[in-house]
């Protein structure tokens, strides 16, 4: 059995445009953060997705391990988790022709 470590999620706004995904840090401000342990990569995945539905915004979630050491598959398991991204293309090409 994989043994329990702790994380930390912090959801980031973020939204689709055209083929990239955008993601907007800002310096002082406060976003969704939640402390969590969980026991092998499956089950870190379905606590972030858990939060980031409960939040129900367009939004990249990041996830830190707070164990001295990151568990295998780690990296590849917390890389591009986006949730709820809307797309916002169409909102840029009606603001270019107005």
């Amino acid at each position: 059995m994989a043994k329990t470590l702790d994380y930390q999620i912090t959801l980031y706004p973020a939204h689709r445009d055209g083929a990239f995904v955008v993601t907007q840090f800002q310096m002082l401000a406060s976003y969704p953060e939640k402390r969590i342990q969980a026991a092998g990569m499956d089950d870190l995945i379905d606590q972030v997705t858990q939060f980031a539905m409960e939040h129900g915004e367009s939004c990249s979630a990041s996830v830190r391990c707070l164990a001295p050491r990151k568990p295998p598959g780690f990296k590849r398991a917390t890389d591009n988790l986006y949730f709820n991204l809307v797309d916002r293309t169409a909102e840029q090409r009606g603001a270019a022709a107005a």
